[in-house]
């Protein structure tokens, strides 16, 4: 998901001040670099803020005293937009929001007004990072754990504050709290790709299919538990039949086909008489014209959700069509970006060995033609997931109309069958009327089953379709795919890990979902978990290589719903920050360019490079003590801000209106 800081911004309590901005540049690492109680582990809160968070964790004091708003600029996929909050004041947290937008914006100086709040701003973000609305489980939707996927979960890879960073018990935001450590293990397999939109959709699909196929089986239990009195009921049928003097003759054989034809003469017979008595005539039309109104009402229901839902399938079929006409494109043009790395580098053409200086304009074009087509394949890609719970909705709503549909039908045959038999064969007795009517409606009832489109068809249908859904749903390639992208963010853990402060370089490293840790094997074999290691300098190691693992393999899927941003607090803290303080070195002894300062170089070498290889893809803000002295001239390193004597992320004059 793009989603980068462009500026921190605080609007002041005090009139005729202006906004404080704190710029960020995409694509880089930017470093604020201070001295202790400047501000820099408010950056955190306040972005988490302005992001829709439950709470207010800006810390209380003089920051929640002086600021009236706080707000970001960022830059997405839809241009840039202003995220701002109002401080909550006595309370924990406020909705009150606004939200600006366009191209390029200008951060307005006079107080923001609410406009939004924060469930809106919630649902847009879920929008632009492309979640699927569908939980993860289907027989609870509502749980918490088990609850759709949404944009606040995925800041659980993207924050990084001064209690985590090198926790040894805790590598992810907020996972030091069970509800969220919970939904950040249910999140996992989504993130990682193994559960995609298309999956939620068919164990959604396969769950209502599930609770049909309940209902039909309890219907059939129904039939089968009357059924072991069946024959015995033929019998006693058959016998008031005679006392009734609706069936003569001898005395028939005890089978079930035997009584039954015998059955079904005396419905035959006493369906021959001379028409409907008046008051039972005007109950069945009445009825029956009732039953054709809500007939034909369920008919257009039912037209207008078939037609909704061949609407939804041509959308998925037409999105799908153009996505691979997109992806064929961008194959062919691949080749362009490699050719250019060649025009760079100064090679010669690998096909005719010509120099290639004088298609470089061509190669930009091209270059610059799949960058637009990659683009167009995003936002194309972003309209399944949308539509997934309209195609689950419109799926049960065409499947109760249909039974509806069929109940009411049923009660029209049985009025037409009833009325023929009152109209052919009147029976001057109540006991022959509600005797033949308890008949036929049992033998209705039991050759239901096996009438064509009856309850056994049904439910043969239904395991068919259960069945197809379960094969697509493989736990087995499920599985495959789970393990091969831990497999993949545990290579590059313990690639990274090697090039930063670890104990072991040569150790394996792998993450560990369930455990929502990091485990390290020794020489023996035996894996250790952070909690497992000791030194701080292995902890922090093992959280930044993590991190930076995760986004790596984010960056590299097609579309991730995480956001490529990422912000450490104090990652020096571990390597003596107070030395690190120091504007200047006394003597030799003072002197900070010793074997930690060296360690710490090593960390933002690493996230330098990451940042430079993704091509203004990956933003990461570091707050640390550590001063330009201990990272300049790094690749893609650049100080923001470096607060200091009276610089501070409040500004001073605010303060002194303060006191």
């Amino acid at each position: 998901m793009q989603l980068q800081i462009l500026e921190v911004i605080l609007w002041p309590k005090a009139a005729g001040l202006p906004p404080r901005r704190v710029p960020f540049e995409p694509g880089k690492v930017n470093v604020i670099s201070g001295a202790s109680k400047r501000g820099k582990s408010s950056v955190i809160p306040i972005v988490d803020y302005c992001l829709g968070s439950r709470l207010c964790a800006i810390p209380a004091g003089t920051i929640r005293e002086a600021c009236a708003w706080f707000g970001i600029r960022v830059q997405t996929s839809e241009g840039e937009k202003i995220f701002a909050r109002r401080e909550p004041g006595k309370q924990q947290s406020t909705d009150e929001m606004m939200l600006l937008e366009d191209s390029v914006l200008d951060v307005p100086t006079d107080t923001p007004k609410k406009n939004t709040t924060r469930q809106a701003v919630k649902h847009l973000l879920d929008r632009l990072a492309g979640l699927s609305n569908l939980g993860f489980d289907p027989e609870e939707p509502r749980s918490g754990f088990q609850g759709r996927p949404s944009f606040r979960d995925t800041l659980a890879f993207c924050f990084q504050p001064q209690n985590i960073v090198a926790n040894p018990d805790v590598l992810y935001f907020r996972a030091d709290t069970n509800e969220h450590r919970e939904k950040v293990r249910t999140i996992f397999p989504y993130v990682l790709g193994a559960t995609t939109a298309e999956r939620l959709a068919k164990k959604w699909e396969l769950e209502n299919l599930l609770r049909e196929l309940r209902r039909k089986e309890r219907e059939r239990a129904a039939h089968d538990t009357v059924s072991a009195t069946w024959l015995a009921n033929l019998q006693v049928w058959v016998t008031e039949a005679r006392e009734l003097g609706l069936l003569r003759g001898d005395a028939l054989e005890a089978t079930e086909e035997t009584l039954i034809v015998a059955l079904e003469k005396v419905l035959a017979a006493g369906e021959e008489g001379n028409g409907f008595s008046a008051q039972g005539t005007g109950a069945s039309a009445d009825e029956y014209a009732a039953l054709q109104t809500e007939e034909s009402k369920i008919v257009l229901d039912l037209s207008v959700a078939r037609h909704r839902l061949n609407q939804i399938t041509a959308v998925r079929g037409t999105v799908g069509y153009y996505k691979g006409a997109l992806d064929s494109q961008a194959a062919r043009l691949g080749v362009s970006r490699w050719l250019r790395t060649l025009s760079n580098d100064g090679a010669r053409c690998p096909i005719c060995d010509s120099a290639m200086t004088s298609s470089s304009g061509e190669l930009e074009q091209l270059c610059d033609a799949l960058a637009t087509i990659e683009n167009e394949t995003h936002t194309v890609s972003m309209a399944p997931p949308v539509l997934d719970r309209d195609l689950v909705d419109v799926k049960s709503k065409l499947s109760l109309l249909e039974d509806q549909l069929k109940a009411v039908r049923i009660r029209k045959r049985a009025i037409e069958s009833r009325s023929k038999a009152i109209r052919e064969g009147e029976q001057t007795s109540a006991r022959v009327a509600r005797f033949l009517g308890r008949v036929e409606q049992a033998l209705e009832l039991f050759s239901a089953r096996s009438a064509p489109g009856g309850l056994n068809e049904e439910l043969e249908k239904l395991n068919d379709s259960i069945e197809d859904l379960r094969k697509s749903l493989s736990e087995q390639q499920y599985a495959l795919k789970l393990d091969a992208a831990t497999a993949r963010v545990s290579k590059d853990i313990t690639r990274i890990a090697a090039k930063l402060d670890v104990e072991r370089k040569d150790a394996p490293a792998r993450l560990d979902i369930k455990e929502l840790t990091v485990g390290v094997r020794d020489d023996a074999g035996r894996e250790d978990f952070l909690w497992h290691l000791g030194s701080g300098a292995n902890w922090l190691s093992y959280h930044v290589a993590a991190i930076l693992a995760l986004h790596v393999f984010f960056l590299r899927q097609l579309h991730s719903p995480v956001p490529a941003l990422i912000i450490f607090d104090q990652p020096s803290q571990v390597y003596f920050p107070q030395r690190l303080t120091r504007p200047t070195a006394q003597s030799e002894e003072d002197d900070i360019g010793d074997e930690d300062v060296a360690s710490i170089r090593r960390f933002f070498e690493a996230m330098g490079k990451l940042a430079a290889h993704f091509k203004g893809k990956l933003q990461i803000i570091v707050l640390d003590h550590a001063g330009p002295d201990v990272w300049d001239q790094l690749e893609a390193v650049s100080l923001a801000e470096e607060w200091r004597g009276n610089d501070y992320l409040v500004p001073k004059d605010w303060l002194d209106i303060l006191e």
